[in-house]
């Protein structure tokens, strides 16, 4: 008997875990470890020739906002993003929502007045990686 009610507790705890939703999933605050912009702009042309005094500033800027760098969803609709504003690290609140079907999260930034949107590469309980996508 004893095993028959441990084997039921067991499935509905592992039914309720498996049927959380993407949004449900996502609440919390997650430390940003990889910044695709940052790499982007630092193999560009125009930082490459740079002085190296420009480079080793801008290397200790990046540095710090890394960081300091985290999404904070911290309801199913509201988040805050790092975001840098010259050399002023903020965080900055959004409205925010995801697309179950291609696990799309899309919010607006107030900071540059436009809409932005990640899809959800990988999503474990220690582990979110996003990869952003292209506005025209």
């Amino acid at each position: 008997m004893n095993y028959f009610l441990s084997t039921i507790c067991l499935f509905f705890i592992f039914s309720d875990t498996c049927s959380q939703s993407l949004e449900s999933k996502l609440l919390g605050k997650w430390k940003l470890t990889r910044d695709e912009g940052f790499a982007f702009f630092i193999n560009a042309p125009e930082s490459q020739n740079q002085p190296t005094d420009q480079q080793e500033a801008f290397f200790e800027l990046m540095e710090r906002f890394h960081d300091q760098s985290f999404k904070n969803f911290f309801s199913l609709d509201s988040m805050t993003s790092t975001v840098l504003d010259g050399k002023n690290i903020l965080q900055e609140k959004s409205i925010w929502n995801v697309r179950e079907a291609d696990s799309v999260i899309t919010w607006t930034s107030q900071f540059q007045p436009k809409v932005l949107q990640a899809k959800i590469i990988k999503l474990t309980e220690n582990e979110l990686i996003l990869t952003y996508l292209l506005q025209d």
